[in-house]
């Protein structure tokens, strides 16, 4: 995937595997194609120079590493220049594709769907602010969502220069925004797309010390938006705290100051609660669209869920792992809270149980805890990341202590559940010697009184000593007495 923007010009090679598509290669310039263009008319000279040199680079990647499927896309700075189609001319012969000039909206709907495929049930408002437009469009876990709007609100798109006061630009934005009807929704959240809102994230980030470092899926409250802007602002005239945000932020920098008013005029207009960090965007909706893939050159789109698409891409589970994990599910769930929300957690879990497996015995806890914590695996918010992490370290030590930095995450509950999964899956792998076809013949109930592992006649030998330690853990965590009960034969 190309994606030649106003300011950069970005190349994302993905592994892709049902509906998950994971980034193998990921590389970026700013070039800055739209600076300037509001005074001229015309894309900037250097950012054509750069942009070119970037696409003729990124060809020799392509050859070099035997891609043959490319989707080139263009954007706001290429589609409103005087000289965006002589670009899209030069741009398609040096990187040897079809380059695509999205319209706006197209634009807006494709930014929202790839917001959509990277989150569960995300319903709200997807701003998207590239170098020369920002994007709304509505999205709901129900269906269809009115027409998006194209605004020119990206940091080239006004005539300013930097002696403009942070007051002056802030007018302008708002007298913009007052013609946006989606603002008026009243929707809850505002999913932020596009590197300099992810940039801010980053900075609040760093603020606040948080101690989970990734962007998908960061929520900030109208209290933390304020936060981050006036220490944004303060920039201005703070040389010190100028070069500690410049070397969080680096290049994007320079546009950071108009992103934040934005985002800040933005959420108060909007009345929103919180705004989401999306990493996701047009891309994952270009790869995605349900739509019109045709556009693009495929007939069909792969359907399925996200979240289980990508712990199977990410961890590369074969067959037999596959069918394990699937097993292994069956056979913790009927001990699991229902009704939480959480049935893709503990089923994600259970794919993943064997994560650890080829590390040593005295860091599998450890290292299965952060592989999964920090996974590139969409649909996970912050709070089931630390979840399924905390479960994971567990299924391979029921002493095993999540750090503290993370026990503020996540529901009051999730300590016990985490327990109880993470002790579940490592009982059905003691038992089964991780065989699928060995714990379909196990079953666990809980009564009353009881925790009870039921196994089918003839299958007494699979119950060692180990297994039952393991199913006495188990039963403590759950506060009830370990019973090992054999199934009785039905003669037909």
């Amino acid at each position: 995937m190309v994606d030649i923007g106003s300011n950069s010009v970005r190349l994302v090679i993905y592994e892709v595997t049902g509906s998950a598509a994971l980034p193998y290669f990921n590389e970026k310039v700013l070039a800055g194609l739209g600076r300037g263009l509001p005074e001229t008319g015309k894309l900037s000279p250097d950012g054509v120079k750069d942009a070119l040199a970037a696409l003729r680079r990124y060809r020799a990647i392509l050859a070099g590493l035997g891609v043959d499927e490319v989707i080139a896309v263009a954007t706001a700075a290429v589609r409103e220049a005087e000289d965006g189609a002589d670009f899209a001319r030069l741009a398609a012969s040096e990187l040897g594709a079809k380059l695509h000039i999205l319209s706006g909206a197209d634009e807006g709907r494709l930014s929202a769907f790839g917001v959509q495929v990277g989150f569960d049930q995300a319903d709200g408002i997807v701003g998207d602010l590239g170098g020369s437009s920002l994007e709304f469009h509505a999205i709901s876990p129900h269906g269809e969502a009115p027409p998006g709007e194209t605004h020119p609100l990206g940091p080239f798109s006004l005539s300013f220069d930097e002696k403009v006061k942070p007051a002056d630009r802030r007018k302008a934005i708002r007298k913009v925004l007052k013609s946006s009807g989606l603002l008026t929704r009243g929707a809850r959240r505002l999913y932020a797309v596009g590197g300099s809102w992810r940039a801010i994230a980053s900075v609040h980030m760093d603020i606040t010390a948080y101690p989970l470092g990734i962007l998908h899926g960061y929520r900030m409250n109208g209290q933390a938006v304020r936060h981050v802007v006036r220490e944004i602002l303060s920039t201005q005239r703070d040389k010190e705290m100028a070069a500690k945000i410049s070397s969080i932020v680096g290049r994007r920098y320079d546009t950071i100051v108009h992103a934040a008013l934005v985002l800040d005029e933005v959420f108060d207009m909007g009345g929103f609660k919180e705004v989401v960090i999306s990493a996701n965007g047009l891309r994952d909706g270009v790869l995605f669209d349900q739509h019109s893939p045709s556009l693009f050159g495929r007939t069909e789109v792969p359907a399925g869920d996200p979240l289980i698409d990508g712990v199977v891409a990410y961890l590369r589970l074969d067959h037999a792992q596959y069918q394990f994990g699937e097993a292994l599910l069956d056979f913790v769930h009927p001990i699991l809270p229902k009704g939480t929300g959480r049935e893709r957690i503990y089923r994600a879990a259970c794919l993943a149980a064997d994560c650890g497996g080829r590390y040593h015995p005295d860091h599998r806890p450890d290292m299965a805890y952060y592989l999964l914590l920090r996974a590139p695996i969409p649909c996970l918010s912050h709070e089931d990341r630390v979840l399924l992490a905390h479960a994971t370290g567990l299924r391979y030590t029921h002493k095993f202590q999540r750090p503290k930095d993370f026990t503020r995450f996540g529901r009051e509950s999730d300590e016990q559940v985490a327990r109880v999964l993470g002790a579940a899956m490592r009982l059905g792998a003691a038992y089964s010697g991780r065989s699928a076809t060995m714990l379909k013949q196990a079953s666990l109930k809980a009564t009353k009184s009881k925790l009870i592992l039921e196994v089918d006649a003839g299958c007494e030998d699979m119950v060692s000593a180990t297994v039952e330690k393991r199913l006495g853990q188990l039963a403590t965590f759950m506060d009830l007495d370990a019973q090992v009960s054999i199934a009785e034969t039905i003669d037909h």
